[in-house]
């Protein structure tokens, strides 16, 4: 797929260019860039799915070959059937990305992409209640990756708007606005919820999570001209706004336990460990110092026992018993019993008929007898590696043998990262994390291959290659499955707080005051779904939210029944201003037109007969001096300064108990965390962090939510280890640095 398949006459952004300005070249140059790197990133997205849908019907093809009666599963015939659409209406959707762009990109105007932003506003529950999650969800993603460089772009694009240069607003080519413009352009295909959850799927993974490179790009462009080449972002800023409503959702990064931990750690790079570790398993390093608790053989010069009369036992015998071995702890099934190297090194030496108080009888080579007893010290590691659970480190234990098989026999194994047989040991772990008991499927399935590489490996790796192949498909599936889940539990989440918000807002509103029963309607369904939308798109601190709770404010006030003249007065020259602006907000959502005026000319109605029944007339107050009304903006404009600073102290309480956290506790990140006491402890990871409320919340390795903690409370429980990080490392790498420690203290 090329992109000459499509014009882009409407779409190119290069069409804004600026006029005359100090700063002109730059801008053009900026448009150029972003038209650019857009065309590369939809380019690629769809090609991708292209290839995507071939790859599908390939499959199904090889499938239906080898079984005539097989069935297409939904979640694959839904993929299948929206890359379809995407492929047929690659061109439309295409042109109308770029020219949804364009509209967004018009310096210094109200675009219509700004009024498609308020049609999002929509009844709980429905379609497009799922679509501004999903963008919400997209847009904090892409914060999480490259936050700090959309921050940067947007204050330094907000300067040039102050220097009145002609560019677009600052929050135009925000992830958020790049997502919606996709919106914008799937809207006329007019698919179902399913089909376009698909297709932001495909966007976020394509388009949305590689915007990083635009953002670092277009930053320096801008540093290099002289614009904020420091910058320096205010705490109560726009973007801060809307990280307090959404989740983050982030992959954990590398976290070397060693830093912390291991006081006798020498770092090195994992090069000169692989060079180490193979020297001396060849035998050109040897351990100095006997005073070091090391096994004999890391002391011993192999030359020595090559030119002494002791007969030693061939390599070929030594790995001919350790496959009796192997086998015969398969058969009796008591794999794990064999806790210690020693015990290992015992039952070998029974196996060979080595009598160790003979003098006369055979022995094992030195630097065969090394790699026994250095694959013993690594799983010794392995076995106190608190990062891997003791059921999946009992299943890492049964392939003691086979490592020391692998160490005897190939010496790729500790210079070759890529090596079949690390691979194993990394991967195991990688796939259990969250697997705490033996009942759990995953545990099955890996059962299931650690014993075919017991059943099958003798000398030849093609097990571990085949094992390799099986792990990551079971790693890749059950991320899949997790990662849809866990969306679905973010969506529902999202939605659960900002009804808990919306339900609380109205419980303090409404608190003893009256509402006419016709009204009740109006005010906890229609009006409660745009605030509920209101919270969801623009966040508790924005003007959006603080303005739908101070209309309802004056709404309930001005339905309080009249007991003095003054609000006699203050309705009747409020109350078609309020029923208009009523009107007007609801009319901007997607609920029903003919049901809101219907609502609409009942409050009027009500309006009127309180105004008639208390017996005065619009006459009699037309001369009066009493301004009700400037009253009325005055009391709506203190209303607001009080409402932001109610809002921007419990934005910052809890930001305050968010900064209690860790650099390393991330959204990603897997931990034990305590689960009340005589409870225990819970291996999950963290989903989100909702930053509004200070809520962390934890999910299993299905995706499910399991616990909900404070983050002050959390980052508490982190401070006396009460809960922990589980460590993200090389199973592998992470043994063999301890081992070298040992030997380097």
């Amino acid at each position: 797929m090329t992109t000459d398949n499509y014009s882009l006459k409407t779409g190119d952004l290069s069409e804004n260019q600026p006029q005359d300005h100090q700063y002109s070249q730059l801008i053009e140059g900026i448009y150029g860039f972003l038209n650019d790197e857009l065309l590369q990133l939809f380019s690629e997205m769809l090609t991708n799915s292209e290839n995507s849908l071939n790859e599908h019907e390939q499959n199904i093809a090889l499938s239906v070959e080898a079984d005539s009666n097989y069935q297409i599963e939904d979640k694959q015939d839904l993929e299948i059937k929206t890359l379809k659409t995407l492929y047929r209406e690659r061109a439309s959707i295409h042109t109308n990305f770029f020219i949804a762009m364009n509209e967004q990109l018009l310096p210094s105007t109200l675009s219509a992409f700004e009024e498609y932003e308020e049609e999002e506003l929509s009844l709980v529950d429905t379609d497009e209640m799922e679509e501004m999650v999903a963008i919400t969800t997209m847009h904090s993603n892409a914060l999480n990756l490259f936050g700090e460089d959309v921050n940067h772009l947007e204050a330094r694009i907000e300067f040039l708007e102050i220097m009145d240069a002609p560019i677009f607003t600052h929050k135009s080519v925000s992830p958020n606005r790049i997502c919606e413009a996709f919106q914008i352009a799937i809207k006329p295909l007019e698919l179902r919820t399913e089909n376009k959850m698909v297709l932001f799927k495909y966007f976020d993974e394509h388009v949305n999570l590689k915007l990083g490179n635009l953002y670092q790009t277009i930053n320096k462009m801008l540093i290099d001209a002289g614009v904020l080449p420091e910058v320096i972002l205010s705490s109560n800023s726009d973007d801060e706004i809307v990280e307090e409503k959404v989740f983050e959702t982030r992959t954990a990064t590398y976290y070397n336990p060693e830093e912390k931990v291991e006081t006798n750690f020498i770092p090195r790079s994992k090069e000169e460990m692989n060079s180490i570790v193979s020297q001396f398993m060849k035998g050109n390093i040897s351990v100095t110092g006997d005073e070091l608790e090391l096994p004999a053989s890391f002391y011993r010069d192999p030359n020595e026992q090559n030119n002494s009369d002791k007969k030693l036992y061939a390599r070929r015998d030594v790995l001919k018993s350790l496959n009796k071995l192997q086998k015969k702890l398969l058969e009796l099934g008591i794999q794990s019993e064999l806790a210690s190297n020693n015990e290992i090194k015992d039952a070998l030496m029974k196996e060979m008929g080595i009598d160790a108080n003979d003098p006369i009888a055979k022995e094992i080579g030195i630097l065969d007898e090394r790699s026994i007893d250095f694959v013993g010290m690594m799983f010794d590691a392995i076995a106190s590696d608190e990062s891997i659970s003791p059921v999946i480190t009992d299943l890492i234990k049964q392939l003691h043998i086979p490592m020391i098989k692998v160490a005897v026999s190939d010496e790729k194994l500790f210079s070759n990262d890529q090596h079949p047989a690390r691979n194993v040991l990394n991967l195991i772990p990688q796939a259990g994390k969250g697997v705490i008991e033996k009942e759990d499927r995953i545990y099955s399935d890996l059962d299931k291959i650690v014993t075919n590489i017991l059943d099958e490996y003798e000398i030849d790796t093609t097990c571990f290659d085949h094992a390799v192949d099986q792990l990551y498909d079971l790693i890749e599936n059950e991320e899949r499955l997790a990662k849809t889940k866990e969306l679905e539990e973010q969506r529902t989440i999202i939605k659960e707080h900002t009804r808990g918000v919306v339900l609380s807002e109205l419980r303090d509103l409404t608190t003893n005051k009256i509402i006419p029963q016709d009204i009740q309607p109006l005010v906890l369904k229609n009006w409660s779904t745009l605030m509920f939308n209101r919270h969801i798109k623009h966040g508790k601190e924005s003007y959006e939210w603080l303005e739908s709770i101070l209309l309802l404010k004056l709404l309930l006030k001005c339905l309080q029944p009249i007991e003095q003249k003054s609000q006699w007065e203050f309705l009747n020259n409020n109350h078609i201003a309020l029923v208009e602006a009523v009107n007007d907000e609801l009319y901007e959502t997607k609920q029903d037109k003919t049901e809101i005026d219907t609502k609409l000319s009942l409050l009027g109605n009500t309006f009127l007969t309180m105004l008639d029944e208390l017996g005065y007339t619009i006459d009699e107050v037309e001369d009066e001096t009493y301004d009700a009304q400037n009253q009325a903006f005055e009391s709506i404009n203190t209303d607001m300064g009080q409402e932001f600073d109610i809002a921007r102290q419990e934005a910052q309480i809890a930001l305050e108990k968010i900064s209690r956290l860790p650099d390393n506790v991330k959204p990603g990140v897997w931990f034990e965390v305590f689960n009340g006491k005589d409870r225990a402890v819970r291996r999950v990871k963290m989903s989100t962090i909702l930053t509004e409320a200070a809520k962390i919340i934890f999910v299993d390795r299905k995706g499910v939510k399991v616990i909900e903690k404070d983050a002050g409370d959390f980052a508490e429980e982190l401070n006396q280890n009460i809960s922990r990080v589980l460590a993200d490392h090389s199973t592998f790498d992470h043994a063999l640095s301890r081992v070298i420690g040992s030997m380097a203290a």
